[in-house]
């Protein structure tokens, strides 16, 4: 079988001679044992399960996630009728999260869970693939040094860590690809069981591919697309019989979405009036290719690699240069053309789902080079992932843990917390159902989901934004109660002209604010108790203001003389 990973052997050059382990490894002219494979397959998975528990509890759920626990929660007949029509996303991952809390929990270490599992599944199918393929001693080992990269790949480990989507259409879409290269390449040899095989998984994963996210459709007109385009640089006499298999996959994969089509499109009508808080710039769209490589740290490796890579596959298989090539640019730039040119849905982590393929080209590209040059181009790869991860893990994100405990413990009887939009709820929700509040707490406009207001909506049509009423109904609520605590999360977008705040500043005077990462917190108290022209103390992160107090705390105990005897 001629296929395009085989290197060429020189049956004159001595192979079985005494060697360094590692030299052995990466030498892709001999084939790995058993032993070699499964070892080095293990270690991949282990270090990829390492680096994704790290954080994994500790750190607070941000506001997707708190999405994502709100709707798992929710009964799964609302789950697939009312859910899908204020939510942005399909409830496919909503239901899947919802059957694996039953087994782990709703902590965030088991919400995560979900996503370790799909992301540890990706490295080890990269490493397994070529070999059940059976492509050959160098895809096994393009395929085994892949997933070392994807197992320290930084925007890897941190949708592994992300109570959403992202990790699960990571998988399904690395599967799609992997099938898509195959049936590319086998069905040349015209209809066999294998390439009906390839079609048939080809279909199965890129439909799940679009039932885990709406943005699944880029995906998969990015793979078909390049499919038609890589069948017109092969040879026309099998070409009949390749544009059945691609068409019979792509058809396999719109029937299982079939059902979805409907709720899609009504979706699509409501994105379509959402004041979006995305903007779009072209200068953005690398941030799709740079995450999938694993950050900035590592951008110079992947491009140098990726193109070294690409250049080998072109001058061996150009139509699959080509799939691969095209593979990596239409989904985001058709994304970015919807984006510019439509509505502004670009963002980057819509493309983690690249990141197998990035990793894959990447080690293509170290085999590519020669040995003395390959173990030093991997060494730096790897040292950069591994940099890039490390500083992952000190990375400041939203933290609804400590603000809703922070709020909890200095909260009194008589207090009102305002809380705008009405999206923060699921995350307030969440850590509430672990503390006890004194105070009360009311949601603006009202409690979410709020569908059917006349009103701007903006992240979804179940939070829309502030307007006057809700100016009234504060002046009427806040001089029945002792201090108001109130919490804006984008108030720019739902509030631009701050009227919840000024209203409240008629009666009420801001002492402490704190500027925290993905809402502002701040506190009022009747303006007769603070002095005419004090100004607001101003904190950073609520958990870098606890941790002030602690250390404020423990040196004011170290400076306490003790009491003489």
């Amino acid at each position: 079988m001629d296929l395009p990973l085989q290197p060429k052997v020189d049956a004159s050059l001595p192979l079985r001679v005494k060697r360094w382990p590692l030299d052995e490894v990466l030498d892709e002219r001999c084939p790995l044992t058993p032993r070699q494979f499964w070892t080095l397959c293990a270690a991949a998975c282990a270090i990829a399960l390492l680096v994704r528990l790290p954080a994994l509890a500790s750190r607070s759920l941000w506001l997707d996630e708190a999405y994502s626990a709100w709707f798992s929660a929710v009964p799964l007949h609302d789950l697939w009728t009312r859910v899908p029509l204020y939510e942005t996303h399909p409830p496919f991952y909503y239901t899947l999260l919802k059957g694996w809390r039953l087994l782990a929990g709703s902590s965030e270490a088991g919400l995560r869970s979900l996503s370790v599992l799909a992301s540890l599944a990706t490295v080890l199918f990269m490493a397994l693939a070529p070999r059940l393929a059976r492509l050959g001693p160098l895809a096994e080992r393009v395929g085994l040094l892949g997933a070392l990269f994807l197992a320290l790949n930084a925007g890897n480990v941190q949708f592994a860590q992300d109570a959403r989507p992202y990790a699960l259409q990571t998988l399904t879409a690395a599967v799609a690809i992997f099938c898509s290269f195959m049936l590319l390449h086998e069905s040349r040899a015209g209809f066999s069981r294998r390439t009906w095989t390839w079609a048939g998984l080809l279909a199965v994963s890129a439909g799940l591919t679009l039932w885990l996210h709406n943005t699944g459709i880029f995906v998969a007109f990015g793979i078909w697309t390049a499919l038609a385009c890589a069948l017109a640089r092969q040879a026309p006499q099998r070409r009949g019989q390749q544009l059945v298999l691609v068409g019979a996959a792509g058809l396999g994969a719109f029937l299982i979405w079939l059902p979805f089509l409907p709720m899609f499109l009504k979706q699509g009508e409501g994105v379509s009036q959402l004041a979006y808080w995305i903007k779009f710039t072209p200068s953005g769209l690398p941030s799709a290719w740079v995450l999938a490589a694993g950050g900035k740290a590592i951008k110079a490796p992947a491009a140098l690699l990726g193109l070294a890579g690409i250049y080998w596959l072109w001058q061996r298989r150009r139509d699959l240069a080509w799939h691969l090539v095209l593979l990596f640019a239409v989904a985001p730039l058709t994304m970015a053309a919807y984006s510019y040119f439509i509505k502004p849905i670009f963002l980057a982590r819509l493309f983690e789902w690249l990141a197998p393929l990035m990793m894959a080209t990447m080690a293509l590209g170290a085999f590519a080079l020669r040995p003395p040059l390959r173990k030093l181009a991997i060494a730096i790869t790897l040292a950069a992932m591994s940099w890039a991860t490390y500083r992952y893990y000190f990375k400041i994100m939203e933290n609804w843990r400590e603000m809703v405990t922070m709020i909890a413990a200095r909260a009194q009887p008589g207090d009102l917390v305002i809380a705008f939009p009405n999206e923060v709820q699921p995350s307030i929700d969440y850590y509430l159902e672990r503390t006890h509040m004194a105070a009360e707490i009311v949601y603006l406009p009202r409690p979410f989901p709020a569908p059917g207001m006349d009103r701007r909506y903006v992240g979804n049509l179940g939070a829309p934004a502030v307007d006057l009423p809700d100016v009234q109904r504060v002046r009427a609520m806040v001089p029945h109660y002792r201090r108001i605590w109130l919490i804006e999360r984008r108030a720019d977008l739902y509030d631009p002209s701050e009227s919840v705040s000024q209203e409240i500043e008629r009666r009420f005077a801001p002492v402490e604010v704190f500027e925290d990462i993905g809402a502002q917190i701040t506190l009022f108290v009747p303006r007769q108790q603070v002095a005419r022209g004090t100004r607001p103390r101003h904190y950073g992160p609520v958990a870098e203001f606890k941790a002030q107090q602690a250390r404020r705390l423990r040196e004011e105990s170290a400076t306490v003389e003790p009491r003489q005897p």
